[in-house]
């Protein structure tokens, strides 16, 4: 019995050690926690030789989800920040407030630096300084701040500080803002500064530039072509260069100065538009109404979703965050609705495929980086925050080349509709038989020659009728007819000029229409036509002879109008018929006899 309560003795001595080592590990464990937290932050020690210090390696921060502390209240509990985490210089989309610490020691110069947030979408932001002595100095920051009320004129946020050589101070920066929480923050020279500065607002104006002649020219092929393509391509041009120019701070500084609720949300509400436009040119370059349905409706609801969240970003139903959310879901939805058709068409040859899918891949690039950006997944770099830019920029310029397809598609178009015109016309005005005139295109003809015709040039018209053709289409057949009326015409044809005029009336009449300076040179004409029907035909295998009766008018002279003048040219032929044939005379008092030849029929 002795020997189990010594048992147990010892088995609780046992537990009551093991208890009190437990309670030293954890308690020893929580203290080098604790001193890890505690630890003093290094310092960010400002150098004239190095005139662009970036911050964020020095800097801790703390969260106010209430928004409620005050400076005073975060300075008693140092202890309470910690080094941030992520990727430097950003927090990514956060509601509560942080606070920002920094502890700067200025070792020499003159102690002017320029505390600068390089995120001008940053809303609201307050900074304080406190020297040794405690003295505080504040600022307000922030795109909702009037441009006049800044501490400098500049597109970033921006505070000149004038620190002493040799001391330290304590800055807090307080942040709130409904974007991401992008914070590359750098204490900086003002001459420095400055440089960066021209730099970069010389880089936005090159962008700006170039995006404006884009837009002048798709706003001028708009107008001339009334090519909605063009129409759209331009909205696209408007929306995303408004988007640019308010991120980057350009707008707020060159364009408006006060801040509204609705300025502040310019950024993503132009892009609304931008993807309202761009869904619509994407069906209008492919044909998706024709080629593939579904994908048109797809692009036509991505359209209207859209334009249904710019109207409620502008009635105040989303806030700023709502509708970057909204712009990022619907920019997302199209590019995976067109991304596969522009790659299947890139497949089968089709060059606007070709291109809209090498104008995506730029884009895609930029965006993802821009929504890695945004989500806090990447740093703020240079890249990171103008790589939308870029991709956006590449992609216009490679689209332009989808509008020059379409410019070309415009024009082939037009020129067959003009050859299909100019056929039509060609079949009404055309003799189906011979190819020649008929006496529509006669007519046409004729009165073109008369108003074009110089003061001191006669026209010369001439009314030819064959004679014996009726016995040869009697003898031969009609075939053989029609084969003797299409030969008739390649022979007279072949005594005229490049720019006369033949045509047939109907049955076995033709006129000749042409320009003559003086009488005895239409004269001469006449008697060439009637040597030309010396030799005989080749008809149905047999040779076959046919003459020919001329009647001709001269105008201004004998008529001033087409009817005019046929009349007079048909009243000389009939005379001719009268006199025996195979002559040439001018109107009813003219007459040339050309002697008689006889006919020869096998």
């Amino acid at each position: 019995m002795s020997q189990r309560v010594i048992g147990c003795h010892h088995s609780c001595e046992v537990v009551a050690v093991s208890r009190r080592l437990s309670t030293w590990i954890v308690a020893f464990a929580l203290l080098a926690s604790a001193s890890a937290a505690f630890s003093a932050p290094s310092e960010l020690a400002l150098a004239d030789r190095q005139p662009q210090t970036p911050a964020w390696s020095a800097v801790t921060v703390r969260a106010d989800p209430s928004h409620a502390l005050s400076l005073e209240a975060i300075r008693r509990e140092p202890q309470s920040f910690a080094a941030p985490s992520g990727p430097e210089d950003n927090l990514g989309p956060r509601r509560d407030t942080v606070w920002v610490r920094l502890l700067v020691r200025v070792t020499d110069g003159d102690g002017r630096w320029i505390f600068d947030i390089d995120y001008p979408s940053i809303h609201e932001a307050q900074l304080y300084v406190v020297d040794e002595d405690e003295k505080i100095t504040q600022w307000r920051l922030g795109a909702a701040q009037a441009f006049a009320e800044r501490p400098l004129p500049s597109r970033s946020h921006a505070a000149l500080l004038s620190l002493s050589a040799g001391k330290r101070y304590e800055l807090y920066l307080r942040v709130r803002t409904p974007s991401a929480m992008v914070l590359p923050i750098t204490l900086i020279k003002p001459e420095v500064y400055q440089s960066r500065e021209y730099r970069i607002q010389l880089g936005q104006g090159l962008i700006a530039g170039i995006a404006l002649t884009l837009l002048v020219y798709s706003l001028t092929h708009w107008w001339i072509l009334r090519s909605w393509l063009f129409g759209l391509y331009a909205v696209m041009i408007c929306g995303s260069s408004i988007f640019f120019l308010a991120y980057f701070g350009i707008a707020q500084q060159h364009f408006w100065n006060e801040q509204s609720s609705l300025t502040l949300k310019i950024a993503p509400t132009a892009v609304l538009i931008a993807l309202a436009a761009g869904g619509q040119f994407v069906a209008c370059a492919i044909n998706t109404r024709r080629h593939t349905p579904w994908l048109h409706h797809g692009l036509t609801a991505v359209s209207a979703g859209s334009l249904a969240a710019f109207a409620a970003s502008l009635l105040g139903l989303f806030d700023y965050r709502a509708t970057q959310i909204a712009a990022t879901t619907l920019g997302l939805s199209l590019m995976g609705l067109t991304v596969p058709a522009a790659w299947s068409r890139a497949r089968r040859g089709d060059p606007v495929g070709i291109y809209m899918l090498l104008g995506w891949t730029s884009y895609l690039i930029g965006a993802i980086t821009m929504a890695g950006l945004l989500r806090g997944l990447l740093p703020a770099r240079v890249w990171s925050q103008h790589s939308f830019q870029w991709g956006w920029l590449i992609e216009m310029l490679v689209w332009m080349r989808i509008l020059g397809l379409n410019i070309e598609s415009v024009r082939r178009a037009a020129e067959r509709a003009e050859l299909e015109k100019r056929t039509f016309e060609s079949l009404a005005c055309t003799d189906a038989l011979t190819g020649l005139l008929n006496r529509r295109g006669l007519n046409a003809a004729l009165a073109t020659a008369l108003d074009s015709r110089s003061a001191d040039t006669m026209l010369a018209v001439y009314l030819l009728d064959l004679d014996g053709f009726k016995l040869i289409n009697d003898r031969l057949g009609h075939e053989a007819g029609d084969e003797l009326l299409v030969g008739v015409g390649q022979r007279l044809r072949q005594q005229l000029r490049r720019g006369d005029v033949i045509g047939r009336l109907g049955g076995d009449e033709f006129v000749i229409v042409t320009g003559a300076p003086r009488e005895v040179e239409a004269t001469i004409l006449g008697r060439k036509l009637l040597d030309a029907f010396k030799q005989p035909f080749e008809v149905a295998g047999q040779s076959c002879h046919v003459g020919l009766t001329i009647g001709f008018a001269l105008a201004p002279h004998d008529g001033r109008d087409a009817a005019a003048l046929l009349k007079q040219a048909d009243a000389a032929m009939y005379a001719g018929k009268q006199a025996g044939r195979y002559t040439l005379s001018r109107g009813a008092a003219s007459f040339e006899s050309a002697g008689a030849i006889p006919f020869h029929y096998p």
